[in-house]
């Protein structure tokens, strides 16, 4: 999962991140999870916490901030919906 915060008035395209993503990263560095914060919180040394991300998890019931999905049938990130969540929880989708 990568967790980033966009610049103001930028939008999520799925699709494009999609295509930079494939043109950049081997196949095992893709994320298969994006998740969109309003701001990303530090420690006192200026680390990123990652504890309360790693148990959040990708679970959409649980998590407030917007949630994205890799689809290779698709070509495209897609939102995270209880649905899609299931199916990987089933080991309908390959990660």
């Amino acid at each position: 999962m990568a967790c980033i915060r966009l610049k103001e008035n930028c939008e999520f395209n799925g699709e494009s991140t999609y295509r930079h993503v494939n043109a950049h990263l081997p196949n095992y560095a893709r994320p298969r999870f994006i998740r969109i914060k309003s701001a990303i919180e530090l420690t006192a040394t200026f680390k990123y916490r990652k504890v309360q991300l790693v148990e959040e998890g990708f679970n959409p019931a649980i998590i407030k901030d917007r949630l994205y999905f890799l689809d290779d049938k698709e070509n495209l990130y897609v939102h995270m919906t209880q649905d899609i969540y299931n199916s990987v929880r089933k080991h309908e989708f390959k990660l």
